[in-house]
């Protein structure tokens, strides 16, 4: 009799909607160009969503410019706490990303209670400075929110599935990468479903990667030999291309 009740209840709980990435790795070689990436899941009919992408946290450091006379110069360093490589958010609802969704734990401003700075900046400036430094990322395609970029369509059984793409840029850096939906209901979440996405430095890149690191000496004579033979070919093509 337990058995059997047993074997009743494991597909209830297997019903769970799962969070689908496609590709679930993406490889970083020598023609890297960037990859788009694409999303489905599953969450309650009549309920909204919002998708992170979310990089590892680390510290980073960046230099403060300010005039002195006539001049911009570097006048200080300061190092940023906790910021993720990478974050990408998107909705269903464009609301959910508003700037009236300040106490939601998604979006920009969940992120500007996670990070922190110190160094050469006061705490009257730390707003600002916040700012400029989340345009800093949004130009190097790394931060990103897409509002309604999530489209929901109806499914079985009281279910709907959401789907979305993003894209990865070229600067983005190798890693394990969470890929998080959240369920929101009444402007709260209700469920959480997480997956991962891997990117993976493969082939040349890999390769000087991996000499950077384990054998710099060797490294720094191949990036001489490649500057000079691409100096060479540079000058072989501007001096051709001036003799026609």
């Amino acid at each position: 009799m337990v058995g059997m009740l047993l074997a009743v209840a494991l597909p209830t709980r297997a019903a769970e909607p799962a969070l689908k990435v496609f590709p679930d790795e993406v490889q970083i070689g020598t023609f890297f160009s960037g990859q788009t990436v694409k999303v489905e899941g599953g969450i309650p009919a009549g309920t909204q969503a919002v998708l992170e992408v979310v990089g590892t946290k680390a510290d980073e450091h960046l230099m403060r410019q300010g005039r002195r006379g006539f001049l911009w110069m570097n006048v200080g360093e300061i190092t940023v706490h906790d910021a993720p490589s990478l974050y990408l958010v998107m909705s269903t609802a464009k609301e959910l990303l508003s700037s009236a969704a300040g106490e939601a734990a998604w979006g920009y401003q969940a992120l500007e209670k996670r990070i922190s700075f110190s160094g050469n900046i006061e705490t009257s400036e730390q707003q600002e400075f916040m700012k400029q430094f989340l345009e800093l990322k949004e130009s190097e395609k790394i931060y990103a929110t897409f509002p309604g970029a999530l489209k929901i369509k109806s499914a079985a059984g009281g279910q709907s599935t959401v789907s979305g793409k993003f894209f990865l840029p070229t600067n983005t850096k190798p890693g394990t990468y969470k890929v998080m939906l959240a369920v929101i209901k009444d402007g709260k979440v209700t469920s959480n479903t997480a997956t991962e996405l891997k990117v993976e430095m493969v082939g040349f890149p890999a390769l000087l990667a991996n000499l950077a690191y384990q054998h710099g000496a060797t490294y720094g004579v191949i990036a001489v030999v490649i500057a000079i033979i691409t100096g060479f070919a540079m000058g072989f093509l501007f001096k051709g291309g001036g003799g026609h």
